[in-house]
């Protein structure tokens, strides 16, 4: 299949409160693991409500407080907010960021850096059970998350395939798009696959139709990511390298150990069905969802740029783009080289 792109004007948006900035010292020159002396304490943000996708960066967190690092995770509306957050020096992290909101964000003229992916895509395109196929889309209402976000690339690229006229509307998070489908206020969304199966268990099977799935159509394809303040990476490398690495391990894990994923998971989304939870995580490890390995690599950032490039969501060309002005790929080469590769 040919490899589409689209375009998603960049705004950023209204400045975040007050600034908490997070002490980010250069003490870190122990060696790899070992607990400091002094906690260090950093700052996360998130770029939605608490979903699955946070379980990766949530269990670095928990591997890298054994090591005196203390991440605060905060949770925004959307990626926008989260990237702002990082070029207002309130957080050093940023997970949960679509691909493409990063791309646009560099390309305004903001300072971060994208690390390492941490799934593959888990996102469909689904839509209320009267509507059977992609074509039956012409007309109707599909709800993405925001403006600038990855669900509307989602969605702009399935409907520029097919030829369709549809009504974007915004409703930031995934659980409130599955909400507001199966109780049939819209007609179709870009959901993330876990909403699918939590609310299938609770409305009951036949409530979605899934028209296509991303990871079926384009599984190379990078999507939400992690990423730093480039200025803090470049000034406190060993802690950046420890993030990166603690993510590496979080990933790996999640994948081996079933009943610290589910903690991970409960702490994370505590109104969830256990066995619900459960169901996901053995999903997520069967299907690969949680590459041991991340796949940001050369070869998916070019074809990731290529995506975007083509369904004009940014007029970077990816014939002659640097990819090192978007994504550093030597922290996730050292955390590899450092504990190795499954």
């Amino acid at each position: 299949m040919r490899r589409y792109f689209h375009l998603i004007s960049f705004a950023l948006l209204l400045v975040i409160g007050a600034a908490l900035f997070a002490a980010c010292g250069d003490d870190d020159d122990g060696d790899d693991g070992a607990v400091r002396d002094e906690v260090v304490k950093l700052t996360a943000v998130h770029g939605s409500s608490p979903d699955f996708i946070a379980l990766v960066p949530l269990a670095a967190w928990d591997i890298l407080k054994e090591r005196g690092i203390e991440v605060e995770q905060r949770y925004l509306e959307d990626g926008p907010l989260a990237i702002q957050a990082l070029e207002q020096g309130e957080a050093q992290i940023g997970t949960n960021i679509g691909v493409n909101v990063g791309l646009l964000a560099v390309e305004a003229g903001a300072t971060v850096i994208d690390v390492i992916a941490t799934q593959r895509p888990t996102w469909a395109l689904v839509s209320v059970p009267d509507i059977k196929t992609i074509e039956d889309l012409e007309g109707k209402t599909i709800a993405v998350h925001g403006e600038t976000s990855f669900t509307k690339a989602v969605a702009d690229f399935y409907t520029q395939q097919f030829g369709l006229n549809v009504n974007l509307i915004i409703i930031p998070g995934s659980e409130v798009r599955a909400e507001a489908l199966a109780n049939k206020e819209i007609d179709a969304s870009v959901i993330d696959f876990p909403d699918i199966v939590s609310f299938t268990a609770v409305y009951g099977e036949g409530t979605f139709n899934v028209l296509a799935t991303l990871g079926e159509t384009l599984p190379d394809l990078i999507e939400q990511d992690i990423w730093l303040d480039a200025e803090w990476a470049d000034e406190n490398p060993d802690l950046a390298q420890e993030v990166v690495t603690a993510i590496l391990e979080g990933i790996r894990k999640l994948r081996s150990d079933p009943e610290f994923a589910l903690r991970i998971a409960q702490e994370a989304l505590p109104e969830e069905d256990p066995a619900i939870l459960e169901e996901l995580i053995a999903s997520y490890t069967e299907r690969n969802i949680w590459e041991p390995n991340s796949f940001l690599t050369e070869e998916n950032a070019k074809f990731t740029l290529e995506f975007f490039f083509d369904v004009g969501e940014i007029d970077v060309d990816p014939a002659t783009a640097d990819l090192n002005k978007f994504f550093n790929f030597d922290l996730l080469e050292a955390a590899l080289d450092d504990i190795g590769r499954e």
